[in-house]
This record gives structure tokens, C-alpha cells and sequence, in this order.
């Protein structure tokens, strides 16, 4: 995933002179093409977030459109009064590029994952939040990053997701609904590599006689609330299914956007907890010891647990 995402910058900044890259503390290697035919529009800065994203504010304010790449925790909470006030307050055209969202560092601990960065993100102004499924999504993602106005934050999982994505039509801003039916028993709200995931509940419900569908918002903030909206109006239950703690993230979103629209619907949450990881794992070791599988949340669904 993030492989096609720094192909599709290469690419943009190839065509458009605006484009800028920037890197913190990355890999010899990472777009050597761009470094080598566009020198001017390669920045590789050391391990110094706040500055990169101060450097890319004030890019950003002489025109440019900046992306800036490095590893998702660090981006987001060593740089957040930079990324506040130098960027978000003054609605510029940075696009933080996030790598390891979620437990895909878990191998390093839990200064390296990243579970809180939807909450942490939530709460300032003029960002849009995305996390892709996928590398089709993220390739469309990318190029509808360019012309969009403001600050964007990707989240991105560690890559060779299948691509179950192709067949939608691809926007920031719009949810993704998978289903062959408007109306059912379940409707699974999910967002980033927890999509697979997802489609898998909803075979092992359909084999169990209920009918599950998906509504996959590869854009977190601001959620497509429309399509929430109608959707949950159609189904007995709303199942928010994701890769972050508790509080803040899809699940808050999710029952807040319910409550405000007046949709009383039955509710499910499943998450990573309250607390960071201390356990040290693969991403699918620590998705199983947290229960966010398929297999675990399809029987606890069945059995009426609600996460």
C-alpha cells in the first residue's frame, strides 16, 4: 500500500512542479526517481517531525501542495502543535502520509503502533481523515488528494491487502456500501484494512441465515453521515468493526452521527480497548488477542454480544 501511495506522489510530482515530497528519517531508496529527475521537489529530513511539519506549512503557503511521509505516530503526536496551529488552523494543502497505522508495528511496541490518531485528529479543524483499504483505494485516494483543499491525513496498513475495492467508485468524502440489498439484519461500519475483515463476517453470518452488510468509510473525517444515515435506518443493528482504541475513534463517530440524527438503532462496538498495547506481536497476533477477528466477532454476534 504504501508503495503504490509514494508511486502515485512520484507520479503527481512529475506533471505538476507544486508537488513537493518530504520525507522524515526514511530509506535510502524511497523515491529515488523523484530525488533523481526532481531534485527540487525532494525534501529527506532527519528525525525532526515538528520541524518537517513547520518546513511543510510554510511550502504549502507559497503554493505548493506538500506531502510528507513517515512512520503514523510520530507524524501525528510528535509534530501536534505544529500540525494544529501551522497547518490546520491556517487550512493549508499538507497531506501527512502516515505509514504503520494501527498495530502494524506491533513487533516494536507501543511507541511505534498507532491506535489513537483518529481521536487525536478528531478534534482539529479543516483536516480530512482517510484510511484506505487497499492499494486501488489508495491509488484513487492519492490522485483525489490533489485537488482537494485543506490538510489530509492517510493512515496506512502494511500493504499486500487483497483488493477488494476495484469495483467502487472511489471519492473523499464518500462511504462505500457492500451489499446486494438495502435493508438486512446488520450493518458492519468499518474503515482502513478492517474491511476484509468485515466482508469475512458478513459470509460467516450469511452461513448462520443473517443477512449482514458493509459500509466502508475509507473517509473517517467528516464521516459520509448521508450514507450512515440512510443505511442504518435499513438494518436492526449497527456494528462498528476497527483498528483503534475505544474512545475517539470510528465507534464515537459513528453513535454520535446515530444520536444526532435520531436514528435509535441497536449498537455494537469492537476496538483495541482503552489502553495501549503492551503485548508485543505481529498485527493478526494482536488482532486475535483482542478479539477483532472475524471468527470472534461473527460468534459474539450470534451468541448477542455486543464487542
Amino acid at each position: 500500500m504504501r508503495k503504490m501511495g509514494l508511486k502515485t506522489i512520484s507520479e503527481m510530482a512529475k506533471k505538476n512542479d507544486q508537488v513537493i515530497f518530504i520525507g522524515s528519517d526514511l530509506g535510502p531508496g524511497v523515491l529515488e526517481d523523484l530525488k533523481t529527475e526532481r531534485p527540487e521537489q525532494f525534501f529527506m529530513e532527519g528525525i525532526s517531525e515538528a520541524h518537517v511539519l513547520g518546513m511543510a506549512a510554510g511550502l504549502s503557503m507559497d503554493g505548493h501542495i506538500v506531502y510528507v511521509n513517515t512512520i503514523a505516530t510520530f507524524l501525528v503526536k510528535r509534530s501536534l502543535e505544529q500540525l494544529a496551529i501551522d497547518i490546520c488552523a491556517e487550512n493549508l494543502n499538507v497531506r501527512l502520509y502516515g505509514n504503520g497505522g494501527g498495530l502494524v508495528y506491533g513487533p516494536l511496541g507501543y511507541t511505534h503502533t498507532c491506535l489513537d490518531d483518529f481521536a487525536i485528529l478528531q478534534g482539529l479543524p479543516n483536516i480530512t481523515v482517510l484510511a484506505p483499504a487497499d492499494e486501488f483505494e489508495m491509488q484513487a485516494l492519492m490522485q483525489d488528494s490533489l485537488t482537494h483543499q485543506g490538510p489530509i491525513y492517510i493512515r496506512l496498513g502494511k500493504g499486500g491487502d487483497p483488493l477488494v475495492t476495484k469495483t467502487k467508485n472511489i471519492k473523499i468524502g464518500k462511504a462505500q456500501y457492500f451489499g446486494e440489498s438495502e435493508s438486512g439484519d446488520i450493518l458492519l461500519v468499518t474503515t482502513g484494512i478492517m474491511l476484509q475483515r468485515c466482508l469475512d463476517i458478513q459470509k460467516i453470518l450469511a452461513e448462520k441465515g443473517l443477512v449482514a452488510h458493509v459500509l466502508h468509510n475509507s473517509t473517517v473525517k467528516p464521516l459520509d453521515d448521508k450514507s450512515l444515515e440512510h443505511y442504518a435506518k435499513s438494518h436492526k443493528k449497527v456494528v462498528v468493526v476497527e483498528e483503534h482504541l475505544k474512545y475517539g475513534g470510528l465507534g464515537s463517530i459513528v453513535s454520535q452521527t446515530l444520536f444526532e440524527k435520531e436514528i435509535f438503532v441497536k449498537f455494537a462496538h469492537f476496538h483495541l480497548g482503552t489502553d495501549y498495547v503492551h503485548e508485543y506481536g505481529r498485527q493478526e497476533e494482536l488482532l486475535e488477542f483482542f478479539g477483532v477477528t472475524p471468527e470472534v466477532i461473527a460468534k459474539k454476534l450470534l451468541e448477542g454480544i455486543d464487542g
